[in-house]
Order: C-alpha cells, then structure tokens, then sequence
C-alpha cells in the first residue's frame, strides 16, 4: 500500500502547498485583525479628543488593510496562473 501512495502522490509539493496555505491563510487573518484593532483604536482616540493618536492608528488600519489586499491579489494571481 506504501508503494502505491509514494507513485500518485508528490509528498513534496504536497507539503509544500500545505505549509504556504498555512502561512497565508494566519497572514492574512492576523493582518485584517490589526487593520479592525487599528479602526476600532482610532475612533475611540477621536472620540476622546486625541487625534495625532488616532491619526497613528488609522495608518496602522491603512497599513494593514493594505497587506490584506496584496495578500488577496496575490492569491488570485497564483490561483489563476498556468504554470
């Protein structure tokens, strides 16, 4: 039963796939929480009068809204490539 597995399946890209699915799937998820964290920050900053630091934390939303749209873009590009 071994040697029929080792035939059909490549272990290697296998593991590759798994580990850069892995990797960007916790990626992007933490990236889009930092931007909420961020969102959430900077108004609660504006409310209490503190603008330079909700200035400081829209860039931070800004920053990592802008990975989670390069991580989505990425993903499209990779999925929709032949090759």
């Amino acid at each position: 039963m071994g040697v029929l597995a080792e035939a059909v399946v490549d272990w290697g890209a296998l593991l590759s796939v798994l580990w850069a699915s892995a990797l960007g799937g916790i990626g992007v998820t933490a990236a889009f929480a930092i931007a909420l964290y961020g969102a959430v920050r900077a108004v609660d900053a504006r409310r209490g009068g503190q603008l330079p630091l909700a200035y400081g934390y829209w860039t931070l939303m800004t920053m990592a809204l802008s990975l989670v749209l390069a991580g989505v873009a990425f993903g499209v590009l990779v999925m929709t490539s032949k090759g």
